[in-house]
């Protein structure tokens, strides 16, 4: 899927002017296309967030265990000490003065923070998930695009091709039209006649070709490519679904990512309220101390000390109950925004479905209209050449049968886009190849 191109600058007209000897461009397959949408930028953004809340999950993964720490300062004081000497009965004073450096080990350890320091390490962890469902959200909307990009620029080609093989005809048309007129077999009306479908067939080619060119020139943006090559994978032909709506209503349920992030929400919401309640309870630790330099350790401090401690805050800045309630808010806003996103997901399934099958019935009835048209093309050549047909019945066929053409490339590419688009409400886009064979395929690029 690398596009690796050996003319830099060639254009898509050009690809269609060269002679097939000439042209040996490398080829770029959909599973070629689609491995080099990993290196995507947008792609890459997202999974940058999500490094970013897998690093955050780890830096949380230590809350419960204890707190170590050194302390260590200059120290110097002076302290008088009164004391009684019993054999005398007098007081006696000790001027006590010390100086030098302090060291000190400190241990807490949280015990127990109201489920607090759980819920954080769980909230975390569903935003790994939230950004994890992101990010495929994005890769199947990224898979679709490409999808459309890279059929489309296969269908172009071969507008491509049908309009300049009705341009061709239309030519040699034109050709014995005057050939005819000079001949006196024909009018001028009917030669005119000739060279204005001439000039539409014209309009029709550079059209066409523009038209590939732009759907190139985004197909190559989007693979960050610096020159496209030749496209392999053939444009699929419609076949008809053997799997029901029901299917794919559920499997969208069960697979695609909407549902996922909306889930690791909840999960958020949850241990919110999780942390919320638990400020109202008393958090329980373990505290200690241990001095490395005891002669500068005051003498009213003792070298080292350990006990178990207990806070509880009677009031806070911020209201308890109303942060609670708001948790809640949260939690029913979210359990709505969840049926309406099982509502919308099974009315896009259902539209998508009717969608594929319409343009099958569509794809089916164009290629009965085509066999027609290219009949009443060729029977119209031969009607004029004899005489019982006019320039006007010819150019008309010919412009008839190109248009049908194009109406069944056209359909041909609907219908696999909408199918991709309903594989991608499913979360299953591998499963295009299952329905569409052609993906698998190569054609070779000589033919081009």
């Amino acid at each position: 899927m690398h596009f690796r191109s050996s003319l830099a600058g060639l254009t898509a007209m050009l690809l269609f002017l060269m002679p097939d000897s000439t042209l040996r461009a490398t080829t770029l397959s959909l599973p070629d296309a689609e491995q080099r949408l990993a290196s995507n930028r947008t792609l890459l953004a997202q999974q940058a967030d999500v490094d970013a809340w897998q690093a955050q999950q780890r830096a949380l993964n230590s809350l419960n265990l204890p707190q170590l720490s050194i302390t260590i300062a200059g120290i110097a004081y002076e302290k008088e000490v009164t004391f009684d000497i019993p054999v005398i009965n007098q007081p006696a004073e000790l001027d006590v003065f010390r100086s030098g450096i302090r060291s000190q080990m400190n241990l807490l350890w949280p015990l127990y923070t109201g489920g607090r320091t759980n819920a954080a390490q769980q909230q975390v962890a569903a935003r790994v998930t939230e950004a994890e469902a992101e990010q495929r959200l994005l890769q199947l909307q990224l898979l679709k695009r490409l999808f459309d990009l890279y059929f489309s620029s296969q269908m172009m080609q071969q507008v491509v091709q049908v309009r300049e093989q009705a341009l061709q005809t239309l030519d040699a048309h034109v050709h014995k039209a005057r050939r005819f007129e000079q001949e006196g077999l024909i009018t001028q009306l009917n030669r005119m006649q000739a060279e204005v479908a001439q000039a539409e067939a014209r309009r029709s080619a550079v059209q066409a070709r523009r038209q590939l060119i732009d759907v190139q020139a985004a197909l190559q943006n989007l693979l960050q490519l610096d020159a496209l090559s030749c496209l392999s994978t053939p444009l699929p032909q419609p076949v008809a679904l053997t799997e029901s709506i029901d299917w794919f209503v559920a499997e969208a349920r069960r697979n695609n990512p909407v549902f996922s992030q909306l889930q690791a929400k909840d999960r958020q919401v949850k241990q919110q309220l999780r942390i919320e309640q638990g400020k109202k309870l008393p958090e329980v630790f373990l505290v200690g101390s241990y001095d490395l330099n005891r002669a500068a350790t005051p003498l009213t401090e003792p070298d080292w000390s350990i006990g178990l401690g207990m806070r509880y805050h009677f009031t806070t800045p911020v209201n308890r109950q109303a942060s609670v309630d708001a948790v809640l808010s949260r939690q029913q806003q979210l359990d709505h925004s969840r049926d309406q996103a099982d509502a919308d997901m099974q009315l896009a399934v259902e539209s998508s479905y009717r969608t594929v099958l319409q343009h099958l019935e569509q794809f089916e009835l164009l290629q009965q209209d085509l066999e027609l048209a290219r009949e009443h093309a060729r029977l119209q050549r031969h009607a004029f050449e004899e005489g019982m047909a006019t320039s006007l019945d010819v150019t008309d066929a010919r412009l008839k049968q190109a248009a049908a053409e194009v109406e069944a490339l056209q359909a041909a590419f609907q219908y696999s886009s909408a199918l991709a688009q309903l594989t991608q409400l499913t979360g299953r886009p591998e499963l295009l190849a299952n329905w569409l064979p052609a993906l698998l395929q190569q054609q070779s690029c000589a033919s081009i």
